[in-house]
């Protein structure tokens, strides 16, 4: 029964810091022709325990698209990760874009609405539906909820358009396992 309770305050402590804390978007980046990453480590963290999510059922902590991808006619497209995915870092996504310039970016949420981490990287071809492979490193401590995003950018204004997104569980790297150390034995006697 307490534990019910304690549960249930802190679902009501994370959901209170979420509606508090700014969502607001990030400013865009500028637009670079090589891919580049950036990791930002949180600066804050949510009082009181945090519910561990479970992988079969992750939350999802996507806030509204502030431009959807046309379903007739996708400019682009996620293939992996796929919804409700765990991943480690370095994340690998991959899909099809068809963006100005070939460029397109990614954004990475944290529950808490935060950027975890942001890279732009090139398609294959511009102008035209074209695969793309990128690597996205990241940093977290425990396992979470987050929200992919993966979007163009807009010649004319500078918004995320195109806007993809994925909700996603993100895990921490694999904890190395601990090896057994064994003392050499003497292979021979002093002399005395």
């Amino acid at each position: 029964m307490k534990l019910g309770i304690l549960l249930t305050a802190s679902l009501l402590l994370v959901f209170a810091a979420a509606a508090c804390s700014k969502a607001e978007a990030p400013s865009p980046a500028t637009p670079t022709a090589a891919a580049s990453a950036t990791v930002i480590l949180p600066t804050e963290t949510p009082a009181g325990p945090s519910p561990t999510p479970v992988p079969t059922a992750v939350a999802n902590v996507c806030q509204a698209n502030p431009s959807p991808v046309n379903p007739a006619n996708p400019n682009v497209i996620v293939n992996s990760p796929a919804p409700n995915n765990v991943v480690t870092s370095p994340m690998r996504i991959t899909g099809q874009a068809n963006v100005f310039e070939a460029q397109f970016n990614v954004t990475l949420y944290g529950e808490l609405g935060g950027v975890i981490a942001e890279a732009s990287g090139m398609t294959a071809e511009g102008q035209t539906l074209s695969p793309f492979t990128l690597e996205l490193p990241f940093a977290v401590s425990r396992e979470q909820p987050a929200c992919l995003w993966v979007y163009a950018i807009s010649p004319r204004d500078g918004s995320k358009i195109d806007v993809v997104q994925v909700p996603i569980a993100l895990a921490p790297p694999a904890q190395p396992s601990p090896t057994a150390t064994r003392t050499a034995s003497p292979t021979s006697t002093p002399s005395q």
